[in-house]
Parts: C-alpha cells; structure tokens; sequence
C-alpha cells in the first residue's frame, strides 16, 4: 500500500458490512484454547497482525495452530511449554504481551517476551508484580517494569495476588486466564477504578463458557479454584465492535445508513455500548438478531461522557464530535496514553491540524467544541491503526484529508480499505 492515501467527501455512506472478527475474543480464545485438555475450533477468528502474533508465539510453545481461512484449529502443547530458540515477539500487541505474560507462568521453564520499540514503552509491571506472589520469577531485561522481560516459572502456586489495573484490564485479565492452571486456589483482588472494566467481564465470561469456575468474592476480588482445565470444543467470535465503530460514525456524520453483523444482542465487548452514545448524539439505532444498523441525524448533539469502559472509541468519538453543534467532553480517558501510541495526545494533535477546536483538559478529560469550519491537512497516524480509521471518517465530510502511512490497520483490520471504498463508491454509484 502507498505511504499516503487521499480521502474524498461524499454526501453521504450507506451499504451492509460483514465485521471481523472480534480481536480481543480471538486472543482470548486463543490463549484458552491452548491451555484446554484437547483440539478447539475457533470460528470467525480474526486473522490481523496482532493475532498472528499470538498464534505464532503459541506455536513456538508447543500448541499446534492451523489456519482455515476464518477457522482456527489449535492443539495444546505436549508439554507446557516448549521453550523457544529465541525472544517470543509480540510487536506492538499489547494483549499478546500481557495475556502471554500470564499464559508463559503457567508452565516451566524460562522464557523471554519481547516487543516493538513502542511496546518497550508500554508497562507490564503490574502483572509482573501479581506473578511474583504466585511463585513466578519476573526479571526485567531494560527498564524496570516493562519488556523485553524473562519469565522463569516452575509453575503458578496457590496464593493471593493484587494487581493494580487503573491503566489497562489486560493486566487483571492476564492473572484470570492463567489462574486455573495454579496448583491450587488462587485469590486475585484489584483496586478501583479498573480500566476499560467490560473487557475483564468478557475475559470471565469466555472462561465460564470453557467449564472454568469462580467466584466473585466482592467487587474487587474473585477466587478461582485450582487446578481446573479449559474444556475444549467451538467457540464462535463475534465481530468487532471497535471495528464496526468506523462505520457505524460514517453513517452519523453523513446522515447516511449503515448495517453492520455479526453483532450478538446480548454483546461479549464494552465497545457495544458506543451505540448508546451515537444514539445520545441523535442517531438512530436499530438491533435486531445479530445485526445493527446506524443512521445519522440532519444535526448530531454534543454529549458529555464518561470513556472510561471503551477507551478505544475515543477516537471515533472525537471525530463525530467535530461536527456536532455544541461542546462534547470525554471524560476518564488518561489511559489513552499507554495505548498504540499517546493516542490522547495524538487525537488533540490531529483534530487541531486540520483546524478542530479541541483541547486536554487535566490529565483524563478531552474538550471538542464541534461546528468549527474543518479544512484538510495530512494525518500523521503515530503507527496507530485506530488513529488512521478514526481520522479516515473526517475526509468522508472535509475536502483534502490525507491518511499517512495508511497499511497500519493491518493490526487490527487488514480489509479496511477495501470495505470503506464499497461503502463509499455504492453511495456515490446510486
């Protein structure tokens, strides 16, 4: 793909998109597939860079992972686990890195976790810390508290661990995963706020579906029995609601009319509730089965929202508010800033370039006074798939908006492109 890719205003998007896969539910599915007592079938699986990666880290332990298109069939190793040649690298996949880092404890042996220069930048250290009152040895082999880090484990012990997860829920979903595997029970408490906290319920939700039990000791702390084991069979991924955000904006800021599936009505991820916000801006949203549909208003409102459960929408979010009629504040979105990239920086910085009235407000709030007259510029995309998608939704209503370095949605979704065009051409075709 080329370095930079125009975009070009239409009057308004309309069309039917079949999602991706779910990304953190084929993570997810993937790590406990590989941890279950026999083969599993992964249906719907999302194939992206982020993915791959952990697949391909799990095939170096031992698991046996084959692709069919969407299909995934994964085997559980021999021995867990089979120590690597090398660093298992992960890229910039900050769920890899911190689910792997509790999946590799729950075998023997020393195995080391390495990533992109960015994802040296990402902290681990609060998984790392739980790990350690497990019995797990943790060596940090650059900056303390964050990759590339050496994990030595004879296995995960019996114990009571604490884990700080106010800056991601991957870390508190990294101990679940790996908690069943312990020798014995295993309490595991957070303090509050937990970050982008449905994620953590889907993680629960995933395990149970796999026979694994547990129980919620009180609102920050949940035990898991051990040992137990992940039953294998099929699972089924649902699409990508962070995905399905970009289309769905596309039809509010357009006034056009969008349907997206699969969506499950009773939704597995937190992403799902951004509806709920298009539908506070004035949108009009239809559920039904596994299908979604969004139709934007003659003039979108401004909101004032608490992101605190679906960090990533902020983007999208951010975009739609530009051409709202009023001040739209995101609230509690200071872990934007561990994501990608700065993606809170980065979001004020873009919006700003091409003539946006926007602003940081403390260390967790963004203000976007919406109505401005936009202009176009070249978007710098800060290798952050969600910035490049996000931002690609301004060019459908400003004239000249330039996405640089547009292949960076390979991470999450390597179609893309594709599916916005045939949005965009079957409007303008009518």
């Amino acid at each position: 793909m080329s370095e930079v890719l125009a975009i070009k205003p239409v009057k308004s998007v309309s069309g039917r998109v079949l999602l991706p896969g779910s990304k953190s539910m084929t993570h997810r599915a993937f790590l406990m597939s590989a941890l279950a007592d026999g083969q599993s079938e992964v249906l719907h699986a999302l194939k992206s860079e982020d993915t791959l990666f952990t697949a391909e880290a799990l095939s170096k332990l031992g698991a046996v992972v084959s692709w069919e298109q969407d299909r995934v069939f994964i085997g559980p190793p021999q021995v867990r686990w089979a120590v690597p040649d090398g660093p298992l690298y992960v890229g910039n996949s900050g769920t890899t890195m911190r689910l792997l880092l509790g999946v590799v404890s729950a075998g023997t042996g020393r195995i080391v976790l390495d990533g992109s220069e960015r994802m040296r930048q990402r902290p681990i250290g609060p998984v790392a810390g739980a790990l350690e009152s497990l019995g797990v040895k943790c060596r940090f082999l650059g900056k303390e508290g964050y990759p590339p880090v050496a994990v030595v484990s004879s296995g995960l012990k019996s114990g009571e661990a604490e884990v700080d997860a106010s800056r991601s829920s991957q870390f508190l979903s990294s101990l679940l995963i790996a908690a069943p595997c312990a020798e014995g029970p295993v309490v595991l408490k957070w303090r509050k706020p937990v970050a982008s906290f449905p994620y953590v319920q889907m993680t629960l939700r995933m395990m149970k579906e796999r026979g694994i039990e547990y129980r919620n000791l009180d609102e920050t702390s949940i035990e898991v029995p051990a040992p137990q084991k992940y039953a294998p069979g099929r699972v089924e991924i649902e699409g990508d609601c962070s995905s399905a955000s970009y289309f769905w904006a596309a039809a509010a800021v357009t006034g056009g009319r969008v349907e997206t599936y699969p969506v499950f009505k009773q939704s597995y991820q937190g992403d799902a509730a951004f509806l709920d916000v298009l539908e506070m801006m004035g949108c009009k949203v239809d559920r039904w089965d596994d299908v979604v549909s969004v139709e934007g208003p003659e003039l979108l409102k401004p909101v004032d929202v608490d992101m605190n459960t679906m960090p990533d929408m902020v983007p999208t979010l951010a975009v739609v508010a530009a051409f709202a009629g009023g001040r739209t504040v995101i609230r509690n979105v200071g872990h934007l800033r561990i994501k990608e990239s700065d993606r809170l920086s980065a979001v004020a910085t873009e919006l700003s370039r091409v003539g946006g009235d926007v602003e940081i407000v403390g260390d967790d709030t963004l203000v976007i006074k919406g109505g401005r007259k936009l202009h176009g510029g070249l978007i710098e995309t800060y290798e952050d798939h969600r910035i490049a998608m996000a931002f690609s939704i301004l060019g459908l209503r400003v004239e000249g908006v330039v996405i640089k370095n547009p292949g960076v949605v390979a991470k999450s979704f390597p179609g893309y492109w594709d599916v916005f065009s045939s949005l965009v051409l079957r409007r303008d075709g009518d």
